[in-house]
C-alpha cells in the first residue's frame, strides 16, 4: 500500500465514493459510544449541522470604536478581529496584522472561494504561532496550505467520505465503523468535542491493510475540519480565543486484543506520514493530549527526552501511567462541573475495561474484500452474515512481521514506539519536534 504523504496528498485522485456538492455538509454516521446525560454543556451537533457561524456586519465587539484603529478595516470579520485582538499582546497583534496584509492577494484563490481563510484572524493566527511568530515563514506555510487545499480536494473528498459513512452501505464504511478506536466522548467546557483515541485496541495496520492509506488520512481530515469548526463556533460564543481541544491517546494493554505489543509498534510506522499531512495544515488544533496508561518504561524514557521538548509542548503533552488517579482530576478541570465520563477514564476496574468503548479489534485478513471495500452490499442481510463470521476471534493477525520476535524484545519495541508516538503527536502544535521526531533529526 503506497504511503500517503504531503506531497503525495498534493496529487492524490479523488475518492470514488457517492458522489455530493461539497459545500453541503452532511451529519456523519455513528458519534460516541457513550452518551452522558444533557446537563445543558454537552453538544449534541455533529460535524454537520454546526458548522461556525459566519459574523454579521451587525455583530461588531462593543469596544469596536477602541479597537477599530488596532486591526484592519474588514466589516465582515471586525467581531473575529475584535476577538483576536483582546486575547492576544500587542506586538503578536502587529505580526498578525503584517501577515494579514501580505495574504490579501489570495481573494481569486480557488481554496478561498468558500471560505475566505485569507482574511480570518483565528485562522492566521494559527499559522503565526506556527512558525513562532515569523511572518515570512507563516506566510509561506498559509499559502502552501491553500495550495494543498485545493490540489487535495480536501472539502469535496471529506463531505463524499462523510456521506458514505452516513449511508453506510459499502463494505468499508461498515467495517470502518464497526473497528474505528476514535470517537467524540463528549464536548468540554467551551462545548469543543473531546476526541477519545483508543490506540490500545487499534489494528492500524490491518486498516491500512484493508482500507488503504487515502481513506484513512481522509477519515482523519473529517475529523480535524470538525474541530476547527468547533474551536471557530466556541471563539464567537465566548467571545474569547481558544487554541485548541482536548484530545486522550489510550495506549493500555488491557490483554482484550492481542499483540499489544507490536500493534503499537505498527501504529507508530503508519501515523507519521499523516502527522506530516496535519503539522504543515492544521496548526494549532490541541491544547492538551493525555496519553494514558503508558507502560513506566516508556515513562522513564519519557523524562530522559523531555529537556528536548520545548516547555509550550510539555504543557500540552501528558504522558501518564497506568492509574486513573494520574489524570482524572486534571482531564475533569478541562470538562464542565458534572460531565460524566465512562469507567475506564475514571477508575481501574477491569468491568470498567471490559465495558471500554469503542472497543476496536483485529481486522481478519481480506474482509474488506476487491477495490479496498469500495462497493455496496446487496442487504443488511449479508452484512450481518459477514460480521457473524468474523465475530469470533481471528488467528489471523494484522501486524507486520518483521515486529514478531520474543515477549521482550516486543515490549521493548513498544516502548520506543509509544515515546516516538508522543513526539509524533507533538507535531499538531510543535514545529520543533516536527522536525526531530519526523524528519530524523
Amino acid at each position: 500500500v503506497p504511503e500517503v504523504s504531503q506531497k503525495d496528498a498534493m496529487g492524490a485522485g479523488s475518492l470514488g465514493c457517492c458522489v455530493g456538492r461539497p459545500d453541503q455538509d452532511l451529519q456523519q454516521e455513528g458519534g460516541s459510544p457513550f452518551f452522558p446525560g444533557d446537563d445543558g454543556c454537552r453538544s449534541t451537533a455533529s460535524p454537520s449541522s454546526a458548522a461556525a457561524p459566519t459574523p454579521r456586519w451587525g455583530d461588531a465587539s462593543p469596544h469596536w470604536d477602541r479597537m477599530s484603529s488596532r486591526v484592519p478595516h474588514d466589516p465582515e470579520h471586525e467581531l473575529e478581529w475584535s476577538i483576536v485582538a483582546d486575547s492576544i499582546e500587542e506586538d503578536e497583534l502587529c505580526k498578525l496584522r503584517e501577515l494579514h496584509s501580505v495574504v490579501q492577494d489570495l481573494d481569486t484563490h480557488p481554496a478561498c472561494q468558500r471560505k475566505q481563510l485569507h482574511r480570518q484572524a483565528q485562522t492566521l493566527l494559527r499559522f503565526l504561532r506556527a512558525r513562532d511568530g515569523i511572518v515570512l515563514k507563516a506566510e509561506k506555510m498559509f499559502r502552501d496550505m491553500l495550495d494543498w487545499r485545493h490540489s487535495f480536494a480536501v472539502e469535496e473528498k471529506v463531505h463524499k467520505w462523510r456521506r458514505e459513512s452516513e449511508r453506510g452501505r459499502t463494505r468499508r464504511a461498515r467495517l470502518y465503523k464497526r473497528y474505528t478506536v476514535e470517537v467524540e466522548l463528549c464536548t468540554d467546557k467551551f462545548g469543543i468535542p473531546l476526541r477519545l483515541f483508543r490506540l490500545s485496541v487499534a489494528d492500524t495496520g490491518g486498516i491500512v491493510r484493508e482500507f488503504g492509506k487515502e481513506v484513512c488520512l481522509i477519515e482523519s481530515l473529517s475529523k480535524l475540519e470538525w474541530a476547527h469548526e468547533s474551536l471557530r463556533s466556541a471563539m464567537f460564543k465566548h467571545k474569547k480565543m481558544i487554541r485548541g481541544q482536548i484530545q486522550i491517546i489510550d495506549v493500555g494493554d488491557y490483554g482484550h486484543v492481542p499483540n499489544w505489543s507490536a500493534r503499537m509498534w505498527a501504529a507508530f510506522k503508519n501515523v507519521p506520514d499523516m502527522y506530516k499531512v496535519f503539522d504543515l495544515n492544521y496548526p494549532e488544533t490541541v491544547r492538551k493530549v493525555f496519553i494514558i496508561r503508558t507502560t513506566w518504561a516508556a515513562l522513564n524514557v519519557w523524562k530522559l527526552a523531555t529537556p528536548l521538548v520545548p516547555q509550550r509542548t510539555k504543557k500540552k503533552l501528558k504522558l501518564c501511567g497506568q492509574s486513573a488517579a494520574e489524570w482524572v482530576s486534571e482531564l475533569r478541570s478541562e470538562l464542565c462541573a458534572g460531565q460524566e465520563l465512562p469507567d475506564f477514564l475514571t477508575g481501574d476496574s477491569e468491568a470498567g475495561f471490559l465495558a471500554a468503548r469503542p472497543s476496536g479489534g483485529i481486522i481478519p485478513d481480506g474482509a474488506a474484500g476487491p477495490n479496498l471495500g469500495f462497493w455496496e452490499e446487496e442487504s443488511d442481510a449479508i452484512h450481518q452474515d459477514m460480521m457473524h463470521q468474523f465475530s469470533a476471534p481471528s488467528p489471523v493477525v494484522s501486524i507486520s512481521k518483521g515486529a514478531q520476535g520474543s515477549t521482550s524484545f516486543c515490549h521493548m519495541l513498544s516502548t520506543v514506539a509509544i515515546v516516538l508516538l508522543a513526539f509524533a503527536v507533538g507535531t499538531v502544535f510543535s514545529p520543533v519536534i516536527s522536525r526531530c521526531s519526523l524528519h530524523g533529526c
